[in-house]
C-alpha cells in the first residue's frame, strides 16, 4: 500500500520535549563527533543551523566522518530533525540515525541512488544495518518537491518506522522494521558521496518520549 498522509495525532502521541538543540551558535552539552572533520562542519556558515558538507564513507565501516550522536533516551522515543538537503550524484545521504554500533543501526535519510536495484533518484530511503548487512527492503521513495523536508525515526519497542512532512504538520509513513536493536545513541549522519562536497542543512534535532 503506498504511504498517506497523517496528522501528527494520528501517528504518534509524544510527550513534552525531552531534547531540543535549533543549532544556534554552539552545539549543546552531551553531543559527541564520531570521526569528526571540522573542516566541513559549521554552525555560523548559515546561522541558526547545523551545516554539514557531505563527505565519502559510510557507518557501516567506520569510514564516513562527522556522524553527530547523543545518548538515547530510554524507553519508546521518537528523534526529529528539519533538513535542507538536495542530494544530486550517488550515493548523497543526509538524515536520522538509531545507534547500536557501526554493525547495527538504523539511518533515516534524504538521499540519491540512481542505476541500481531499488533506487529511486532523489528520494526518502530508510536503511536498517543488522551485524553489517544491509536488511531489505529499504523503502526507497522519489521525492523532488523541495529542497527542505522534516523527517522523525520513532522507536515503539520493537518497531522502528521513518516518517516524513514537508510542512512539519502533516506526517506521512515512510517505512519501518521489527529489531532487536539496542539503541544506544540517537543523531545525525551523512556520508556516501561520490561526487563533489555538498551541504546538508540540519535547522534543529529533538527528541520526545511517547506514550
Amino acid at each position: 500500500p503506498q504511504p498517506t498522509a497523517q496528522s501528527t495525532a494520528e501517528l504518534t502521541s509524544p510527550n513534552p520535549i525531552a531534547f531540543r538543540d535549533d543549532f544556534d551558535g554552539s552545539l549543546l552539552a552531551g553531543w559527541t563527533w564520531t570521526r569528526e572533520d571540522s573542516d566541513n562542519w559549521s554552525l555560523s556558515t548559515t546561522p541558526g543551523s547545523l551545516q554539514i558538507n557531505v563527505g565519502p564513507g559510510h557507518v557501516h565501516d567506520e569510514t564516513g566522518s562527522n556522524l553527530l550522536l547523543r545518548s538515547a533516551p530510554a524507553g519508546d522515543f521518537q528523534i526529529e530533525t528539519k533538513i535542507t538537503f538536495a542530494p544530486a550524484a550517488n550515493f548523497q545521504l543526509a538524515g536520522l540515525i538509531i545507534f547500536e554500533s557501526s554493525s547495527n543501526h538504523i539511518q533515516g535519510s534524504r538521499a540519491f541512488c540512481e542505476g541500481g536495484f531499488n533506487c529511486v533518484g532523489d528520494g526518502i530511503y530508510l536503511d536498517y544495518y543488522k551485524n553489517g548487512e544491509l536488511v531489505m527492503p529499504n523503502f526507497p521513495q522519489p521525492f523532488t518537491a523541495s529542497a527542505t523536508l522534516y523527517f522523525r525515526l520513532i522507536r515503539n519497542g520493537t518497531q522502528y518506522t521513518m516518517q516524513s512532512s514537508e510542512d512539519g504538520v502533516n506526517w506521512i509513513l515512510r517505512g519501518g522494521h521489527e529489531s532487536d536493536l539496542n539503541p544506544l545513541q540517537v543523531g545525525l549522519s551523512t556520508g556516501q558521496n561520490t561526487a563533489g562536497l555538498i551541504p546538508a542543512l540540519f535547522d534543529y534535532f529533538e527528541i520526545s518520549a511517547i506514550k
